[in-house]
């Protein structure tokens, strides 16, 4: 007999009621113990769902519809439909303009941090870009070199801007944003800054906020 047995019955003189109630002391702790473990499973298992739904974003990629009667700066070219998918091989971008202004792309972007390349970008890294919000300056093989000089200096180490050669793409040199592009001849067309400031993080792109330095840092 334990000490608190005696004490109980001392107390309260009917050994029966206190086997009762020291039975049910002992069987307390496990209970409590049993509850415990049940509502951190229960935790658990909600946090789990929770972040397997969630996913990385990564991840969560899904069609959006550009509106193409929504233009912002005279002359540029507006396309809709465009697919955001993720892929890790090559995307055919022959059906639409060039460079391409979106579709499917690989899940690492090209870095576009004021990022100015001198050999042409794959195109599935730099759409990834113009998702975030990216402007993206390409120029021809043909191009004049002040030309590529004079947009060198607006792109040059401004976020969410990036330049590459691109060959064949049939201007001297285009403005790229999702779902947006602009022929030019000039950095001194006003035209390049109102686009500039219409669609760098703008509300064509899926993703403005996207990063644009933490992934593919060469051509």
């Amino acid at each position: 007999m334990t000490q608190n047995q005696q004490q109980c019955e001392s107390s309260s003189g009917r050994p029966r009621d206190c086997e009762a109630r020291y039975a049910r002391l002992k069987r307390r702790p496990w209970a409590v113990t049993t509850a415990v473990v049940a509502a951190g499973a229960v935790v658990l298992g909600v946090t789990a769902i929770a972040s397997a739904h969630d996913g990385h974003p990564t991840a969560r990629v899904a069609a959006r519809s550009i509106d193409s009667d929504k233009a912002k700066v005279p002359g540029e070219q507006a396309y809709g439909n465009l697919q955001r998918h993720h892929v890790l091989g090559p995307v055919d971008y022959s059906g639409g303009p060039t460079p391409p202004v979106g579709g499917p792309h690989h899940p690492t972007w090209q870095n576009a941090n004021g990022d100015v390349y001198d050999r042409p970008l794959r195109n599935e890294h730099a759409v990834h870009s113009l998702e975030h919000g990216v402007v993206w300056v390409t120029y021809a093989e043909n191009a004049p070199r002040s030309v590529v000089n004079a947009f060198r200096k607006k792109v040059e180490g401004v976020p969410y801007r990036m330049m590459s050669p691109v060959p064949g793409q049939g201007a001297p040199v285009k403005l790229t944003a999702w779902g947006r592009q602009l022929a030019v001849t000039s950095a001194d067309d006003p035209r390049v800054d109102q686009f500039f400031d219409a669609y760098v993080q703008g509300p064509q792109a899926p993703e403005p906020e996207g990063p644009v330095t933490g992934g593919r840092a060469t051509p």
